[in-house]
């Protein structure tokens, strides 16, 4: 029975090392590490403690000392291993446990004062196995590192465990299981009710290493979560960011067409206005006809560059969105076009209408205008249609031409182009573009719920 749960527990404690090696490899983690350290040094103290394997321990040692000189190492050196796998335990316990994250300080300090002991007990150990007084080591381990050890778990595990996440609770399972299965085997050793007492302690490692895999695990799926949500936040954040300089470009950018707008309506428009009147005070100066009829060419060139003027500082900021709204800007917009450039435009809504924010629709707007400012100029089209579908939460906007198409990856890089997508990415829509010899198709998608 004992030299089969022996073997169980080295097993098991090899296949916790392999997979602690694997994962310190792939994570940074750095309880993966120490806990691989933990288990490997423990692993070593288990195999010189087994009665079955001693001998050949022994032997082994005995081809680097003497038969009494290996003895007496490995006596020593059984007590080494412990300070070993202590330390590594609570190392490994701090890193678990999160203590470095949320109290660096204390986590150095607790560090530093184990790389202490270790250093100390380190040279002890040679010091004391040279000359052969054991009894001063083991002293050392019970009245120093011993209490050394209990008095900073008393320290630093409460912290730890005050702000470690739901972990914690695989790690306490696994201690209170270590603690008592050792407590028992210490127990029937020093009253003798039992041979094997060791059987118990490898009991406790078992369970207690099985609750600390579940423990790494659960931690490390509790850490991949908090890196999803920590990269969903970083990723709305970047989001919010370009909303943010995109709206301020589209803001900038409207106040300055509204600025040129303003100047063309109360500057230029004025100052053609001042030209016309002047020029028609010179008909009653007694012209010939022929400088009559010149006269009335400039004066209605004057007209038509006044009704120029105010269809620029319409189109540059048109005030009939902030009076009837975006369906009827749309349907004023599209009768202008057809009236000014024999061109046959054709405007279509279907659902429920559904208002947006006079900036957004200002926006859409915009993408409308240089749409259809681009078919104008490029397509050779003689007719183009522009829809509207309100479906639920949904706007689906369809511009089409029955032009000559074009390349668009020739295109991409336009100007008018990035200006659509630019207002594509503040209304956080999408902009689908198929063109053919035939005509183009613009269809933009807007999710209503994103923008209101």
């Amino acid at each position: 029975m004992y030299e089969f749960m022996w073997n169980c527990t080295i097993s098991y404690l090899i296949l916790f090392l392999v997979l602690s090696i694997f994962m310190s490899i792939y994570n940074v983690e750095k309880s993966f590490k120490f806990y691989g350290m933990y288990l490997f040094t423990i692993i070593i103290y288990l195999f010189t403690k087994n009665e079955y394997l001693y001998h050949l321990y022994l032997e082994n040692l005995k081809l680097l000392f003497n038969p009494v000189d290996a003895l007496r190492f490995s006596g020593f050196f059984n007590w080494y291993l412990q300070v070993l796998f202590y330390n590594f335990y609570f190392i490994f316990s701090i890193y678990f446990l999160d203590l470095e994250k949320h109290t660096p300080v204390v986590s150095n300090r607790v560090i530093k004062i184990l790389l202490f002991l270790f250093i100390f007990f380190t040279i002890l150990f040679f010091i004391t196995f040279q000359l052969n007084k054991f009894q001063i080591f083991f002293t050392f381990f019970y009245y120093l590192y011993l209490p050394s050890v209990l008095i900073l778990c008393l320290y630093a595990v409460p912290k730890a465990l005050k702000y470690s996440g739901k972990h914690k609770y695989w790690y306490l399972i696994g201690l209170s299981i270590y603690i008592f299965f050792a407590l028992f085997s210490f127990y029937i050793t020093v009253l003798k009710l039992a041979p094997n007492s060791i059987l118990y302690f490898s009991i406790g490692i078992i369970l207690e290493n099985f609750c600390f895999a579940l423990g790494l695990a659960y931690k490390t799926i509790l850490t991949n979560d908090e890196l999803k949500k920590v990269n969903s936040q970083l990723e709305i954040d970047k989001q919010n960011q370009e909303i943010a300089t995109l709206e301020a470009l589209i803001d900038g950018e409207d106040k300055e067409r509204k600025r040129i707008a303003q100047e063309l309506h109360d500057g230029l428009n004025s100052d053609l206005s001042a030209i016309k009147y002047h020029l028609s005070t010179l008909e009653e100066s007694g012209l010939s006809v022929i400088d009559t009829e010149n006269l009335n060419k400039v004066i209605n060139m004057i007209d038509e560059s006044c009704a120029q003027v105010r269809s620029i500082s319409h189109n540059l900021m048109p005030s009939s969105i902030l009076e009837y709204g975006l369906i009827e800007s749309i349907g004023e917009y599209c009768i202008k076009i057809k009236s000014s450039d024999n061109f046959k435009i054709d405007f279509q809504t279907y659902g429920d209408y559904i208002a947006l924010s006079k900036k957004n629709e200002t926006v859409v707007y915009r993408i409308i205008q240089e749409l259809v400012t681009n078919i104008l100029k490029h397509s050779k089209a003689t007719e183009a249609m522009i829809q509207f579908n309100y479906r639920e939460d949904e706007l689906f906007i369809t511009v089409e031409d029955n032009g000559i198409g074009f390349d668009k990856s020739a295109v991409s890089n336009g100007i008018g182009l990035k200006n659509i997508n630019t207002r594509i990415a503040f209304l956080n829509a999408q902009l689908d573009i198929d063109s053919s010899a035939s005509g183009s198709s613009y269809t933009i998608s807007i999710n209503l719920n994103k923008i209101k």
